[in-house]
């Protein structure tokens, strides 16, 4: 088992000391992040690592335009040299960059939809890619259908908001200036969208032009860890949007219920009551397969 978390902040990885890996973002290739970290940031949670048994992954899970990949690859070659040990990517260019560079077997394939079913998935890897994380709408019997025998090259986002929608609008830039409000709400991370006929509260973000909206639950597969363990080996907790005492609670329950197969789900749901949780597609298919 290896638990991985999306972190918020450099400092967070001292309170989170019970995760076996970070995954980190950077501004200039990422969606979806707190802090970005830079190669010297990436440089000081790799020591960290090193030091305390642990790994870094670096997510890079943008789309890139043709005038992105010169920056792009040159990112690529600085992680290469602090030797992280793993790139998250969404987009084949980054898989292709760093096959030229021969830093392609620490490629992790995390698309959020194309990956819904073994077929896929095996495809994918069969073009040499070593690791590859389930899409949040993956099927539980599907998944159950990956060999066991490789399960330390998959993956699966087990914990956190998950993005509903993403656009290159800039829908709280927009609002903003239509309603001439202070444009420093615009980078705000507490703000939420309401429809008129539902009741439910969507956070929604905007970074560097990109606007995402996340669901109003929060996806929790606490029931189905240990289930999931004989398949799946890298569990990855998104942190974005929680306090960093919370996530540790929660890294905790995790790891109880994948070793010892323990009904955490009260104790998930005790951490703060005001927080509703779904299992997303776990139990249900969608679309075509």
């Amino acid at each position: 088992m290896e638990l991985i978390v999306k972190v918020n902040k450099l400092n967070d990885i001292y309170t989170l000391d019970n995760a076996d890996a970070y995954l980190v973002a950077n501004r200039h290739f990422s969606y979806r992040y707190d802090e970005s970290f830079c190669i010297n940031k990436i440089r000081t949670v790799k020591n960290y690592c090193k030091k305390n048994n642990k790994k870094i992954y670096v997510l890079l899970n943008k789309i890139f335009k043709d005038h992105e990949l010169e920056k792009l690859k040159d990112f690529i070659v600085k992680l290469q040299k602090v030797d992280v040990d793993g790139i998250f990517f969404t987009d084949f260019a980054v898989f292709m960059l760093a096959k030229e560079i021969k830093f392609e077997h620490k490629c992790v394939f995390y698309h959020e939809t194309f990956l819904r079913n073994t077929y896929d998935i095996l495809t994918y890897k069969s073009y040499g890619i070593n690791k590859i994380v389930c899409s949040k709408d993956m099927n539980l019997e599907d998944i159950k259908h990956l060999p066991s025998e490789l399960k330390d090259d998959f993956g699966i986002l087990c914990f956190g908001y998950i993005p509903l929608y993403e656009s290159q609008r800039k829908i709280i830039s927009h609002y903003v200036k239509h309603n001439k409000l202070d444009k420093s709400i615009i980078n705000s991370k507490d703000l939420s969208l309401k429809e008129n006929t539902r009741d439910e509260q969507y956070k929604v973000i905007e970074q560097n032009g990109t606007s995402s909206i996340f669901d109003s639950k929060v996806l929790s597969y606490i029931n189905y860890a240990n289930e999931l363990s004989n398949n799946v080996n890298m569990f990855i907790i998104d942190s974005l949007f929680f306090d960093v005492n919370y996530i540790k609670d929660v890294i905790n329950a995790f790891k109880d219920s994948i070793i010892n197969n323990t009904n955490n789900e009260e104790t998930i749901k005790k951490l703060d009551e005001n927080i509703e949780f779904t299992t997303g597609f776990l139990n249900k298919r969608i679309g075509l397969m």
